[in-house]
């Protein structure tokens, strides 16, 4: 059972910790665990495919923080969407600092919804989990000018292409930068024979909802974040 701070929210006193079943002998484990890590409570994920996960932790005290709807793009069989509506260009193509993408990192980290806590901590831990570990040539950047926009990357995670982080510049938001993006993407993916590619979106982003159905991505099934305390 791995069970771990949470990325970038070391700071708060949750552990992090996956269960698709779940027991009091699971449920122990995990909380000592959690104390070895000086923390009193746990952060946990599922789905909603394991629904007596969540009764058993709403029943001890758990409430539901996120929800995160997982969809697939069956890539090979979706329509041409045509060029985006932006200038968009991968980081092999044209290549940005990484000071520039940092600073819009810092800001739409925190506005995702029930992650304003969120701390990413300096440019050199930033690049360690948002840029170097993925390849320049499926790193797509938004530009308008000198001004860049936003930036967002597909990465293959355990055999499966999803699409990652996605920052929009607060201030060049509501510009159809997202779906610009999104756009560069999927025409990145056909030209490069990726079957399909999965999206994670929290409910509460009602217009990222609505552009993946617009674009054709079919929900597979919704996980779900609760918090609650280690067992006494």
């Amino acid at each position: 059972m791995d069970v771990r701070e949470l990325p970038g929210l070391a700071h708060l006193p949750y552990a992090e910790v996956w269960f698709r079943e779940i027991d009091d002998a699971r449920w122990r484990d995990a909380s000592t665990k959690a104390r070895a890590l000086g923390k009193t409570g746990l952060e946990v994920w599922t789905t909603d495919e394991t629904p007596e996960v969540v009764a058993f932790l709403a029943a001890r005290g758990y409430d539901e923080v996120r929800h995160y709807v997982i969809s697939e793009l069956d890539v090979a069989n979706a329509p041409d969407l045509g060029p985006p509506s932006l200038d968009v260009a991968t980081l092999a193509e044209r290549p940005v600092p990484a000071e520039t993408l940092y600073a819009i990192a810092l800001e739409s980290y925190r506005d995702q919804p029930g992650r304003d806590e969120t701390i990413i901590g300096d440019l050199d831990t930033w690049r360690g989990f948002g840029l170097d570990p993925h390849p320049p040539e499926s790193y797509f950047v938004a530009h308008d000018g000198d001004d860049i926009l936003g930036y967002a990357y597909l990465a293959p995670e355990n055999g499966v292409w999803t699409h990652g982080f996605a920052a929009v510049a607060r201030a060049h938001r509501g510009r159809g930068v997202a779906g610009a993006l999104k756009r560069a993407q999927i025409r990145w993916a056909k030209a490069n024979g990726i079957a399909s590619v999965r999206t994670a979106t929290e409910t509460r982003l009602g217009q990222m909802l609505a552009l993946n159905e617009r674009f054709d991505y079919r929900p597979l099934y919704t996980e779900i974040v609760l918090r609650g305390p280690l067992i006494r």
